[in-house]
């Protein structure tokens, strides 16, 4: 049988890829920004106006 590794898998992967990571988080693009209605719970049962109106004029 073979040997069962010791370390996990997350701090080996960050052990590895430090230099990536570093790189990755001192980037100078544009950073993504969450929508409003994407931080809430469940988002796909959240009813707005925009999200009402969008409904009945594909409904016709």
């Amino acid at each position: 049988m073979a040997g069962r590794q010791k370390r996990p898998k997350m701090a080996q992967f960050l052990k590895d890829n430090k230099g990536k990571l570093e790189e990755f988080g001192n980037r100078k693009g544009e950073k993504y920004t969450r929508e409003p209605w994407m931080l809430n719970a469940n988002p796909a049962a959240e009813w707005t106006a925009e999200v009402l109106a969008e409904s009945e004029q594909s409904d016709h």
